[in-house]
């Protein structure tokens, strides 16, 4: 009578533990971008998002989130005679967001009722996660037209 075995040997364990540790070391890395990048998507969708019912954007960092208020009266500024919209929190993580205007003191951007902006050029975004690598930060450019357009480009 031949006795059958159960259950495996401590050498195929040890080899399987060594084969699931390898798959995780070669894992991680790309997990880290991957969430990093979907970060960085979600940060240009909710901003893009805020464009598409703003009335008037108003932040100095932009890092720390951003306002969609009605203005009428001082422009750029949140007074008792305007009422917020929606407000969106910091994108948290590592996300940065930045906005590039040829007049730096411009933090706001605001749009007309034909839906077109205050804007004497373009306004452009920028949203990346710390560490990103490759063509993963976004770019969204506004322009005197109020469309905002979205692309891809190189991170810092």
């Amino acid at each position: 009578m031949r006795k059958t075995q159960h259950g495996f040997s401590l050498t195929e364990l040890m080899v399987a533990l060594a084969i699931i540790g390898i798959l995780l070391g070669i894992a991680t890395p790309s997990y880290r971008q991957f969430s990093g990048n979907s970060r960085t998507v979600a940060t240009t969708n909710s901003l893009v998002g805020a464009l598409a019912v703003a009335l008037s954007c108003n932040t100095t960092d932009w890092s720390n989130g951003w306002i969609v208020f009605t203005d009428a009266s001082v422009a750029g500024t949140v007074d008792g005679t305007d009422k917020i919209v929606q407000a969106w929190p910091a994108p948290g993580g590592k996300s940065k967001v930045s906005l590039i205007y040829p007049n730096t003191a411009f933090g706001w951007l605001q749009y007309t009722a034909r839906g077109m902006t205050n804007l004497a050029g373009q306004a452009t975004f920028t949203a990346y996660v710390q560490g990103c690598k490759g063509n993963n930060q976004s770019q969204v450019v506004v322009t005197v037209m109020g469309s905002p357009q979205t692309t891809k480009i190189a991170c810092p």
